[in-house]
């Protein structure tokens, strides 16, 4: 039977990024297919008649998940329709305050904005035009102008709560409990005057999680006067130059000559941080206890630079010695060290 061709033309409308034109003909139970994919590559391929799906895969004529397929890809083709393909590209949209990336099969601005469910109030400016044209990697900016509402998440911050103890002295604090920030979701009514914000108000909030308070332990009870004097003389001593002096390394040197030593010195500033106790009585304590030796060891049972006693915990490293000595810090404050 000779052949009859059909011939549907690709399609000419400004909104065809890149297209594809089918050409059928009748042909021995299968149809013949002109295909142009972005007005570059032009096929001739035979193929039997079936979904637009179909015909596409059939022939690996690529599209992808964010194209646009018109007929859509579950319409059967018999012969003589236009298969379009509208390829899905990127552009940046800047919407006030917001910048987003999206992806459009359009190029003048209205269908782009209309395809991505962007609606504009009767005051708000949009640029370039809604008419005009748009290269791959241009922007649209939109300026409103009007009230709009705009929701976004928050951190709670949280709050740290004191519990006094009166079986702890007046210098000792303990963190009871870690302080964790919440989240909460904000709407806002916000007022815009081409583009530029005049106002916000909070319209309501929904706490997604709540926020952990922080709890500190101190203590109540007055230290004994020899006990004072001597934790007043440790937090002093570090800038006391007729009690000490700084060594290399910057440790506190006692008296009797013994010194926190430079690894002393690391732990003290640790144990500072952690517990809120200055620095310079870490390195007196340490001075005192073990001289700044990591290894060093007492009939008793206590080791490491803290000298602390197995029971809060191993002194294998310096990091095991802070911890050690963290824990007893927790239980029992400075007294842990007679102090």
């Amino acid at each position: 039977m000779k052949l009859g061709r059909i011939v549907a033309a690709a399609a000419t409308s400004g909104l065809l990024l890149s297209g594809a034109f089918v050409v059928a003909e009748e042909y021995t139970g299968h149809n013949v297919f002109a295909v142009n994919l972005d007005n570059s590559n032009k096929i001739e391929l035979k193929t039997k008649k079936g979904t637009v799906r179909e015909v596409l895969i059939a022939n690996d004529i690529p599209f992808g998940a964010d194209d646009r397929v018109e007929p859509g890809l579950d319409t059967r083709v018999n012969g003589g329709e236009t298969i379009n393909i509208y390829k899905a590209r990127e552009i940046t949209i800047v919407d006030g305050n917001t910048t987003t990336v999206r992806k459009t099969t359009y190029k003048k601005v209205g269908d782009i904005l209309k395809e991505l469910n962007i609606t504009l109030g009767e005051k708000d400016e949009v640029t370039p035009g809604l008419k005009s044209e748009v290269a791959t990697v241009d922007t649209i900016k939109i300026a409103r102008t009007g009230k709009t509402t705009e929701t976004k998440k928050e951190v709670i911050k949280f709050e740290t709560k004191e519990e006094k103890d009166d079986s702890k002295y007046v210098d000792e604090k303990v963190t009871k409990v870690e302080g964790k920030n919440g989240e909460k979701e904000v709407t806002y009514n916000v007022v815009r005057e081409k583009g530029k914000e005049v106002s916000r108000e909070v319209a309501s909030e929904k706490v997604i999680t709540e926020a952990t308070a922080k709890v500190v332990v101190v203590g109540t009870k007055q230290r004994p006067a020899a006990q004072q004097q001597e934790v007043v003389a440790a937090q002093q001593s570090y800038a006391a130059p007729a009690q000490s002096y700084s060594a290399p390394g910057g440790s506190v040197v006692l008296s009797n000559g013994n010194t926190a030593g430079a690894d002393g010195a690391a732990a003290a500033q640790e144990m500072a941080r952690r517990t809120g106790v200055p620095a310079s009585t870490w390195e007196h304590i340490i001075a005192r206890e073990s001289n700044g030796q990591v290894g060093a060891r007492n009939a008793s049972g206590a080791s490491g630079l803290f000298q602390t006693m197995p029971g809060w915990g191993s002194t294998a490293t310096v990091q095991d010695q802070i911890d050690a000595a963290t824990r007893a810090y927790q239980a029992q404050g400075l007294s842990a060290w007679g102090m």
